[in-house]
């Protein structure tokens, strides 16, 4: 018997179950090979530190950009007076700081969104 004749008779001998909306439950043997993403509602993604990270990135590089070449203070014979080093140490404090609070306001809103979905509890 070959191994397809052999795996047809299993899924006759033993079909799977069906579910509650009458379609076969996801399993090891469905079209995406049980790996269906739990992504629960279409457009709520859960809070990531790396998306937190790339975030702060980002504004890390604006703040770098802001100081250094379009908020720096001049002397009175028209030199700049900040350094590069300041100004990096300003956009490293600011990527710690925005990266932490763009994750917890995602988890916030990921939790507020999860239970505006559920409904009322009584």
């Amino acid at each position: 018997m070959s191994k397809k004749a052999t795996r047809r008779a299993a899924r006759q001998a033993f079909p799977q179950a069906k579910t509650s909306s009458g379609t076969k439950s996801s399993g090891a043997s469905g079209g995406q090979g049980g790996k269906k993403k739990a992504k629960g509602v279409q457009g709520l993604r859960r809070p990531t530190w790396k998306r937190a990270a790339i975030q702060g990135a980002i504004l890390a590089i604006l703040y770098f950009v802001v100081i250094q070449f379009l908020w720096v203070p001049k002397d009175e014979n028209g030199q700049p007076t900040s350094n590069v080093y300041g100004s990096l140490l300003i956009a490293g404090i600011g990527f710690v700081v925005y990266t932490g609070v763009a994750y917890m306001i995602d988890r916030y809103t990921y939790n507020r969104k999860l239970q505006k979905l559920k409904g009322p509890t009584k």
